[in-house]
């Protein structure tokens, strides 16, 4: 026997498996669900209470960082004026997570602080000299208890282990900022 006809049958073998394969692969995959979860296992999805805290906590983080500027064009205090400057770095490094792990779950966040946040901020800033750093230490300590709760919230009844992770992090920023806070006023 030749070595051409020995040959034949594996090559037919080979070229039926190489055409073949791609094809049943093809609708193995077109027939499987959409996977909602990572490598990692975790949920790529986001439900409306991870949505909701992504975009409280945002807006939380701009309220706070806008807060941050107004002390230090306002204050004259060192204290609050050190409070400021801590709030404006932590709040944007926890914000700039925050903007990641939304982008990868395609939640939209918006762009500036509530009407409310807002509004606090300038009634706040319509006082000048030692009531205008009281109002400030007030606000950002409401201001802060709302976040922390805003976190529980979110590790009870959240799903995506991102926005959790984020609700888990940034709770010792938040208590951290607050025995700022009271220790100033």
């Amino acid at each position: 026997m030749s070595t051409a006809r020995k040959l034949a049958p594996a090559t037919l073998a080979a070229v039926l498996a190489l055409t073949i394969a791609p094809a049943a692969q093809a609708q193995t995959t077109a027939t499987a669900a959409p996977s909602a979860v990572d490598q990692a296992g975790w949920v790529l999805h986001a439900s409306a209470q991870d949505k909701a805290y992504l975009r409280q906590a945002h807006r939380g983080h701009l309220a706070e960082i806008a807060a941050g500027r107004a002390a230090l064009r306002e204050s004259r205090d060192r204290g609050v004026r050190a409070i400021a400057w801590r709030l404006i770095r932590d709040h944007r490094r926890l914000d700039a997570r925050l903007r990641s792990v939304a982008d990868r779950l395609d939640v939209r966040i918006p762009d500036a602080p509530s009407a409310e946040q807002r509004a606090a901020l300038r009634a706040v800033t319509a006082r000048s000299g030692h009531r205008f750093d009281r109002a400030w230490l007030r606000l950002q300590a409401d201001a802060h208890y709302r976040s922390l709760r805003l976190a529980q919230v979110e590790l009870r009844l959240g799903h995506s282990e991102w926005v959790k992770d984020l609700a888990r992090d940034s709770a010792p920023v938040i208590r951290h900022h607050l025995r700022m806070i009271r220790a100033e006023q």
